[in-house]
């Protein structure tokens, strides 16, 4: 496989927002396998596994993040990146706290960001995400945040892959794009 560089990259156009919109977490491990690619490498389909549901979590405007961070070690010849999530929901209550508890205890967790712009990116892809830390408070002052900050991380060998419309698709959500996408897939919520 040839590394070197085969075109550049434009500036575009000033339309796109920053911020976490909703994401989805696979209740169970997700796909590992099986995935089918489009030419820019977007993922057009995943249909080795059955049964898998991803359970939506919505998320406020302007208070979650998904970063991905390269890591190289020149020496060593090896690079990787680091898939960081920060999920952000106000008010805790018994639900959140149970979710907690469980997204916690489970180390191949698949998660499906999508942006601001309704973009999906696929986080743990290969290698699987995991609840890293985060944190739940009551806040102090009458303003302050009620509420809990979970922090997925996920390891790759390459950067995250967005979600693409597979041949013939016609939907305009990206909930509709996930299901097609993940064709032995539920959605809930």
């Amino acid at each position: 496989m040839s590394c070197f560089i085969s075109s550049g990259v434009a500036i575009g156009c000033s339309d796109s927002i920053g911020g976490v919109k909703k994401i989805y977490v696979a209740g169970q491990s997700g796909y590992t396998s099986g995935y089918t690619y489009s030419a820019d490498g977007s993922v057009t389909g995943a249909t080795d596994a059955g049964d898998v549901t991803y359970y939506g979590f919505n998320m406020k405007r302007g208070v979650s993040s998904y970063v991905q961070t390269t890591t190289k070690n020149y020496e060593n010849g090896t690079v990787y990146w680091e898939q960081v999530l920060n999920a952000v929901f106000n008010k805790m209550d018994a639900d959140k706290r149970n979710q907690l508890k469980l997204l916690g205890q489970n180390d191949t967790l698949q998660i499906l960001v999508i942006d601001q712009n309704d973009n999906v990116y696929v986080m743990g892809q290969v290698n699987y995400s995991y609840l890293s830390g985060g944190d739940a408070t009551t806040g102090l002052a009458l303003a302050d945040r009620n509420g809990v900050t979970l922090i997925f991380t996920a390891q790759e060998s390459e950067p995250s892959r967005l979600l693409a419309a597979p041949s013939g698709y016609t939907g305009t959500t990206p909930e509709a794009l996930i299901a097609a996408v993940f064709t032995n897939s539920t959605i809930s919520g």
